[in-house]
């Protein structure tokens, strides 16, 4: 009987912990960094954020980090071109953004966060180059980061954005 008990314990310890938000989410291979560390990254690479806003309570943004971040070409696009972050809507954690010290939630307040998940990119000048609320399926997601790596991003309207 104790078996089953242990079994049962380390079953909903495994599968909670996937659904965490913080680094480690999902079984992609995205190393997802604090927004400070991103910053710095940026300054040297000059790589552009993608900063995921989530919440512990948000099913969709489960969703997210475990059917679609761990996705290959998604996890590729993400780690080779951009600097991963994580925020949640809800944490009063201290974070630092442009030099400046500010609580996630605060951020989130900050960036017009109105639901989760949402999706945030900032250049490596500190500025918000778009958002993009709402879950996101493979192939959307797949052509969003792409267009904001395109040289079409901010001239043509993403619904008109053609992948090469």
């Amino acid at each position: 009987m104790n078996l089953v008990y242990i079994i049962i314990i380390v079953l909903f310890l495994g599968g909670n912990q996937s659904f965490t938000g913080k680094a480690g989410s999902g079984s992609s291979d995205i190393n997802w960094i604090s927004l400070t560390e991103a910053q710095q990254k940026t300054n040297i690479d000059g790589k552009p954020l993608f900063v995921f806003v989530e919440a512990e309570w948000c099913g969709i943004c489960k969703r997210m980090m475990n059917s679609v971040f761990p996705l290959p070409d998604i996890t590729e696009l993400l780690v080779e071109n951009y600097h991963p972050v994580l925020i949640d809507l809800d944490s009063g954690e201290i974070i630092i953004f442009n030099g400046e010290e500010i609580s996630e939630r605060n951020f989130a307040r900050n960036m017009r966060v109105q639901q989760t998940p949402t999706m945030i990119f900032i250049d490596s000048a500190g500025d918000v180059m778009g958002r993009q609320p709402g879950f996101m399926g493979h192939d959307e997601l797949e052509r969003l980061l792409l267009y904001v790596l395109s040289d079409q991003f901010g001239t043509v309207p993403l619904t008109e954005f053609r992948i090469h």
